[in-house]
């Protein structure tokens, strides 16, 4: 009879154990999208890009018609000049990052946007860094970077 008892409860406690793994996300499933990228929206300033070829700084005036907010549930809201695009992404809290682009508006954009080289750096991201008040996207085999400042 007491050994039922025991083994019993040790069923209970593992059980218990179980869920409680479980509960705090530690079953082995992604990490979070990391707080930090979700802080506050970020205004692209500065742009490098291998394909297409491009490298520039964002003029001031224009930093908000480049916008990128990265929701906690793992979705994203771009603005790419003139059009809005919807995303969703993955990050590390090791700096990992990826961002799929889903659908977008289609309106042509005046000459002279960054809204391609924009877009082909967020779906070439693979890695994140903040600093303060910047955030750094670098992309896959370092094939360029996007850098944003925080949103006023």
């Amino acid at each position: 009879m007491r050994t039922r008892r025991v083994r019993s409860g040790a069923l209970a406690l593992f059980a218990l154990a179980t869920v409680v793994a479980a509960c705090s996300g530690s079953s082995g499933s992604s990490p979070s999208p990391a707080a930090s990228l979700t802080a506050n929206p970020w205004q692209l300033s500065a742009v490098t890009v291998k394909a297409p070829a491009f490298q520039g700084v964002v003029p001031a005036d224009q930093q908000a018609s480049y916008t990128i907010t990265f929701k906690a549930d793992g979705s994203a809201e771009i603005k790419a000049d003139c059009n809005q695009v919807s995303a969703t992404y993955t990050s590390t809290p090791e700096g990992g990052l990826t961002i799929d682009l889903g659908g977008s508006t289609l309106v042509a954009c005046p000459e002279g946007s960054l809204s391609d080289q924009y877009l082909a750096g967020l779906a070439n991201a693979s890695r994140y860094a903040i600093s303060g008040s910047d955030l750094k996207i670098t992309g896959k085999n370092d094939e360029g970077t996007l850098e944003f400042v925080a949103a006023k």
